[in-house]
């Protein structure tokens, strides 16, 4: 995958998410309704960004930064990381609910919320991790880093950061836009005529994502057929849910 692909691939993945009301526009929009002002739609939506991003930060930065200095190549996580993608969207098939945890946070928490939401329900952090291998080896081959530790977790790192800041900054135009649509101009009556289910494309977009990342492993002859033990947690996975 080159580089102008990436970034494309994470971009229109910040406006699905964006488009999307359950992940958090909205939000945005009640807490206009609540307030009865406009800033207050994009004070909600510019939280779930940032919840959103730290905790995609929480879980990418560390991963690259364990390949960085571990001197791993980043391709070898690919069939691990399809497994976990794969196991995790037919999860989200099985089980489309939000965890009923969620609903016990406050609503002036939304930074608490948006947090947890990508953790535990839209699963955006580990969405992010096979762009992020891919985005690694595309530093490698430009011989950004080279041989020393340090300076390749410098640029890990700094790749930890910069590829979830281009998905929630897409993210948060397309939500912030779509909530004041609603907030100033359609209203929520009009979520009862538009609304469309997007949490299936995003749970397809998980399986998407899974088979990419299993077949540029095996391009790279980098520990085959390791999706089994996904299928098998998804699957008792949706039994107990």
């Amino acid at each position: 995958m080159g580089t102008t692909s990436l970034w494309g691939m994470v971009l229109a993945m910040g406006v699905y998410q964006g488009l999307n009301p359950t992940m958090g526009w909205l939000h945005g929009v009640a807490r206009g309704l609540e307030r009865r002002s406009g800033a207050a739609v994009l004070g909600a939506t510019f939280a779930v960004a940032a919840g959103h991003y730290l905790a995609m930060a929480a879980v990418l930065l560390p991963a690259a930064l364990a390949l960085a200095l571990s001197g791993l190549p980043p391709m070898a996580a690919e069939p691990w990381l399809g497994g976990a993608l794969l196991g995790f969207g037919l999860f989200k098939l099985c089980r489309r609910a939000h965890p009923r945890a969620l609903a016990r946070i406050r609503p002036g928490h939304t930074l608490r919320w948006s947090f947890l939401m990508a953790l535990a329900h839209c699963g955006s952090p580990l969405m992010m991790l096979s762009p992020l291998a891919s985005l690694l080896v595309l530093l490698q081959l430009q011989g950004r880093g080279g041989p020393d530790a340090l300076a390749r977790a410098a640029w890990f790192a700094a790749a930890a950061l910069a590829l979830p800041a281009a998905m929630i900054a897409a993210l948060l135009l397309t939500a912030s836009l779509a909530a004041l649509l609603v907030h100033r101009s359609l209203g929520l009556a009009a979520l009862t005529r538009f609304w469309i289910d997007l949490d299936l494309g995003w749970a397809l977009a998980f399986l998407a994502m899974g088979g990419m990342a299993l077949a540029m492993g095996a391009a790279g002859g980098a520990m085959p057929g390791l999706p089994a033990w996904a299928m098998v947690l998804a699957r008792s996975l949706c039994r107990t849910g």
